[in-house]
């Protein structure tokens, strides 16, 4: 019996490291990096999200292409909320995406980035569908790398969104707390997916927290996978909003949601 356990005992410590050489060794590749350098928006990655719609959650900035509201400074990315009256809103802000400009299946994304704090303020670093393969929203899927409510900075989500049309959409997330003086806006943080065929992880500082694969989603009837298709990022900085219960204190604006970098590897 002893030498059974002890056998069993290898076994184990062999299965493990195993296990651990095949997910170390996995070779990527850096294939496409943004570090804001210089002293304006690279409009030839970047597009401007121009529109007082309210980003379909009642939002209520004006989402502008002026450089007071997103402008590249030190090496870093400044998107930057207001409180002022424009056009037909009293708040401005941010919303820029790669569409049709930097667009990806699968890979390791990684943005460095630092939330905004206060009432309000709705950072998000998240993906798209570039071409809407199984139709509109969100049929054709939402990937949200990150997401934090200033008020409660020190959780952090991460979601993917799918299915039909509201009001039957569904969604599969996770969250991280963190629970010190300025949550996740204490400092930069590194928030990342993994992002495979029929699987994506989500991680921040390399702490994986949360997952969903195809078995999560094609489980449900009549609902497609739509995560094996091209996707592209949206960076943004919403004010106000159901997902922050519609309520701002002003007194924290002009604030600002600062990102250093992203950067995308791919398997080899």
């Amino acid at each position: 019996m002893k030498n059974i356990r002890l056998l069993l005992c290898f076994f184990v410590i062999f299965v493990a490291a195993n296990v651990y050489s095949q997910t170390t060794t996995k070779k990527w590749k850096l294939v496409w990096e943004e570090n804001f350098n210089g002293n304006r928006l690279d409009t030839s990655t970047w597009n401007y999200e121009v529109n007082d719609e309210g980003g379909g959650n009642h939002e209520l900035q004006f989402y502008t292409a002026r450089d007071t509201n997103a402008y590249v400074k030190d090496g870093l990315l400044h998107i930057r909320g207001l409180k002022e009256d424009y056009l037909t809103r009293h708040y401005t802000s941010a919303r820029l995406t790669t569409s049709k400009k930097a667009d990806f299946t699968f890979g390791k994304m990684e943005i460095k980035a630092k939330i905004p704090l206060g009432l309000g303020m709705w950072p998000a670093i998240w993906m798209m569908p570039t071409d809407s393969k199984f139709g509109p929203w969100p049929m054709s899927g939402e990937i949200d790398i990150t997401e934090t409510k200033g008020q409660t900075p020190d959780t952090l989500y991460g979601t993917m969104h799918y299915g039909p049309a509201p009001p039957n959409n569904r969604l599969k997330g996770g969250k991280l707390v963190r629970p010190v003086a300025g949550g996740w806006g204490d400092d930069f943080h590194i928030y990342s997916i993994i992002w495979q065929k029929d699987k994506i992880e989500w991680l921040v500082d390399g702490i994986k927290y949360h997952e969903g694969t195809i078995a999560d989603i094609t489980n449900k009837k009549g609902v497609p996978y739509p995560y094996n298709e091209r996707f592209h990022f949206i960076l943004n900085l919403a004010i106000g909003g159901d997902f922050v219960f519609n309520k701002v204190d002003d007194s924290v604006l002009p604030n600002e949601f600062l990102i250093d970098y992203l950067k995308v590897w791919q398997e080899q």
